[in-house]
Parts: structure tokens; C-alpha cells; sequence
């Protein structure tokens, strides 16, 4: 029998391209545990394939995001060894007795009891909107990453392929590469450097539910096919399909699988909460969707309130470490609180602040996937510095270059490619060619010169009756 530090790997209980899973026993606390280990086929280097180091990477980082939430959606990481050569690395988790939601559907003929498919999607969504406060994009979400347990109870598996925001992680995706399961996938994600979201999750939520619902995903057929349709075809209402379903189910799919990011919910949460009515009231299963006083719906990760608030150069420290690690569902209330309390446009170091704590807020909204709210505050920002600041400024810059990034996002090329003209020369001359918002902005607007996208010309103003 294999073994790997103190533990006896009994018997293969998931494979993926990137790790097995096995059902393990702890020699020394006797006790059945999961066990993972990087695929060995991925420790031998090939072609036009990740490389071991980077898959090893990978490894840690998902042992790294087991040990950061605490979640009844998410299993127990119970220790890992994250030394040594890529062959020795291993994770022990908790092992989760019960089926996979692709077994699960299998058993049940391809599809589910409404009631059944609604209850697991929610449970699904408030595991969702537990990992994106932070936030972390799974990336994955499909049938085989969904273990079903007695209750019953979902488990979100895998955060080999997450998404994770701050600079304790730095970008691990090598260019070109596709990560994910196509039949879930959202359209952002075939995009080169397309703009990865809550919302990317969400789109594949919608996948899993429409599937739950009539036994076969949104799109179907080859790859190729169903990246194209993911990225330009309606799906089929859930209801033409299967006609008991809810009219108020059709819709929200529909906003689910929307193929602006914009356009979905706002929230993991939100999605929970307008679930809620349609289950039944006694099933003890279901995460309570009710929020505490004074907590927005579609805000889980709002901070409790404090009686008495700490100095603001304090609280400014507190909000830079939470928004250095990514936590910018918990950084964005503090940005905003600080935003208002150091605007003074007569004192001019705290008019700056103001200006930086704005900005920090619209990143936060950025990568929390409300993508409209971060470009109008972007876009506001960004016309009061330039009343006050030289075009060099580097605030000014990186606020210009956030609101060509995201009019590009929110599906306006056109005035990205104004914005990016404009800007360019600018993040060339003073930032440099090697900075990482200049390489950004050059791959984007690179991308939208090969695509022929036209700068919109202004409306020219209305000639009054009688003018000469």
C-alpha cells in the first residue's frame, strides 16, 4: 500500500487533470481521511502543457485558500505539506461521504425535482458568496466540483484553477491558457485577458442550475461550438424545456447566463435571496438568506459596526492591508467611511486622500464585479483631478486607465479606444513601458486595434433655427 507521510492512500476517489484524490487513513489520529497529491502524470515536463513548478504552484495556492475559509459549503483542510519537490506535496482534507452532483443526476435520470435543484443551487450561491467577499473566483464550477452529502449538503471542491485578488497572490494563468470546463464557462473567460469576475461564477451557477432543471446544460455539443454559443447564442428558455418551472426561475436564468457581466445579478448572495421564496419553508437545509439590520441583501461581507471608530490614519492602514490581500468586500465600506470623512477640498493633503480613498472604493467595486459602479466612480473621479492635477499625476493615470479598462468591460470599445489614445503616450512617458498598468493597457487596446473598433465621433451640437 502507498504511502505518503502518515498517511496510507487506499483508494482512488477523483481524478483530475490536475491532482487525484484519494480516501486515505491517518496512521497516527486513526481517522478515514481525503488526501491529495499533484496527478504524476503533470510531474513530467511536456509540450504545450503547464509546467511542473506551475502546477505546483497551483497546488499550494489551493491548500493555501482551504486554510482561509471556514464555510459549511467548503471542506475542512485538515494539513498539507507544501515543501519539497512537486512528487512530495500533498493536502489532507476532510472526506466528504456522498455523491457528486454528475452521479447524483445520472441516478436521477439527467434532471431534478424543482424543489430539489432550487435547494442546492442555493446552498451552492451562499458558498459562493462566502469566497467572493474576499474575493476568490472558483473558476470551475461544474457537476463533478459539487459533492452531495446526506441532508442534504453541498461541498464546493477544487480551487485548483481559482481566481484569487491581492498581492500576497500573484497571476499563476500563463497567457493563452483556458481554464475551466467549457459546457460552464462564461463568455469573459474565452477573452483573451478577459475581466474575471464574481459574476464568471455566477454565469456557470446559472449553467448548473439550468441543467439541474432539464437534464442537459445550456449548450451542448463540441467544444468549439459551445465556446461560440456561450459567447453569442440565447439559450433556450428552462421552461420550453421543461413548463412547470417557474416564470420567475426562466428570468432569473436568463440574468444568470446574461453575456455581459453587468448584466447578471449583482451578488452570489442576491441570487440566494430571490431563490428563497420559491423553496419550501420547513427544509431545514437551506442557509438563511435574512441579513442583520442596517446590511445590504446583496452585501455579505459588510464588517459589523463598531461603537466607537479608531483614528482615520489608523482605519487608512487597516483598509491598505485588507485591500494589499485582497479582501476588497471588506475594504470597501472603510474606503467609502474614509472617502467621506477626509473630504476637504480647502486643505489640499486631504482633497489627495479623498481622491485615493475613492479610488481604492472603485477598485474594491471592480473586482467585486459591479462593473458599472466602478466606472462611474472612475468617471467622476477622474474629471475632478484633471481641474487640479498635471496629466502626469500618477493617481490621474491609473484613475484614466481603470475607465478605459472598464468601458472596455462594460462593452463600449469605441470610448475605451478614445480613452486609450488619449492615455497611452502618457503611461509610456512617465510610468514606463515595462509597468504592469501600461502592459494592461497596451494588451487591451492592441486587441480592440486588431478588431477595426472606431473611435465614436462627438455629436456635433444642434444648429439653432435663425443662426447665420
Amino acid at each position: 500500500m502507498r504511502t505518503i507521510g502518515r498517511f496510507e492512500l487506499r483508494t482512488l476517489i477523483g481524478q483530475g487533470s490536475m491532482g487525484h484524490v484519494w480516501q486515505s487513513w491517518d496512521t497516527q489520529l486513526k481517522r478515514p481521511v481525503a488526501v491529495k497529491i499533484i496527478n504524476p502524470e503533470r510531474l513530467v515536463e511536456q509540450p504545450n502543457t503547464i509546467s511542473p513548478e506551475a502546477v505546483a504552484a497551483r497546488f499550494c495556492r489551493e491548500a493555501e485558500l482551504g486554510a482561509r475559509f471556514i464555510h459549511a459549503g467548503l471542506p475542512m483542510l485538515y494539513d498539507a505539506e507544501l515543501n519539497g519537490s512537486p512528487s512530495d506535496l500533498y493536502m489532507v482534507w476532510e472526506l466528504i461521504v456522498g455523491q457528486d452532483l454528475s452521479q447524483v443526476l445520472k441516478d436521477e435520470g439527467g434532471r431534478l425535482p424543482i424543489n430539489q435543484a432550487l435547494a442546492l443551487t442555493v446552498q451552492i450561491a451562499d458558498t459562493l458568496a462566502c469566497i467572493h467577499a474576499d474575493p476568490v473566483i472558483h473558476r470551475d464550477l461544474k457537476p463533478s466540483n459539487i459533492m452531495v452529502t446526506g441532508g442534504p449538503q453541498t461541498k464546493l471542491l477544487d480551487f485548483g484553477v481559482a481566481a484569487v485578488y491581492g498581492d500576497d497572490y500573484p497571476r499563476l494563468t500563463q497567457e493563452g491558457q483556458l481554464l475551466g470546463t467549457v459546457a460552464y464557462m462564461a463568455p469573459e473567460q474565452f477573452i483573451h485577458r478577459g475581466v474575471i469576475v464574481p459574476q464568471t461564477d455566477l454565469y456557470a451557477l446559472g449553467c448548473l442550475l439550468y441543467e439541474m432543471l432539464t437534464g442537459q446544460p445550456p449548450f451542448t455539443g463540441d467544444a468549439a461550438s459551445v465556446m461560440d454559443a456561450h459567447r453569442t447564442r440565447i439559450p433556450i428558455t428552462a421552461s420550453e424545456l421543461r413548463p412547470d418551472i417557474p416564470p420567475g426561475i426562466d428570468d432569473l436564468l436568463m440574468s444568470l447566463l446574461a453575456k455581459e457581466t453587468a448584466d447578471r445579478p449583482a451578488s452570489a448572495h442576491l441570487v440566494a435571496h430571490q431563490l428563497a421564496p420559491y423553496l419550501t419553508p420547513s427544509d431545514p437545509t437551506q442557509p438563511s438568506t435574512d441579513t442583520e439590520p442596517g446590511q445590504a441583501a446583496d452585501d455579505p461581507a459588510a464588517p459589523p459596526a463598531t461603537p466607537e471608530l479608531l483614528p482615520a490614519a489608523i482605519r487608512i492602514v487597516q483598509a491598505q492591508a485588507l485591500f494589499d490581500a485582497g479582501h476588497f468586500g471588506e475594504a470597501l465600506p472603510l474606503y467609502n467611511k474614509l472617502g467621506l470623512e477626509t473630504a476637504a477640498p480647502e486643505d489640499e493633503h486631504h482633497s489627495r486622500l479623498t481622491a485615493e480613498c475613492r479610488a481604492k472604493a472603485a477598485f474594491c467595486h471592480m473586482r467585486l464585479g459591479n462593473l458599472p459602479k466602478a466606472l462611474d466612480d472612475y468617471t467622476a473621479l477622474a474629471a475632478e483631478l484633471t481641474q487640479d492635477t498635471q496629466p502626469e499625476d500618477h493617481l490621474l493615470l491609473e484613475v484614466r486607465s481603470r475607465v478605459g479598462l472598464l468601458q472596455e468591460a462594460n462593452n463600449r470599445p469605441g470610448e475605451a479606444l478614445a480613452t486609450f489614445a488619449a492615455i497611452y503616450p502618457l503611461l509610456f512617458q512617465h510610468l514606463g513601458p515595462d509597468a504592469s498598468l501600461t502592459n494592461e493597457v497596451r494588451t487591451v487596446f492592441n486587441r480592440l486595434n486588431r478588431l477595426g473598433i472606431n473611435i465614436p465621433r462627438p455629436t456635433p451640437a444642434p444648429v439653432e433655427q435663425g443662426a447665420t
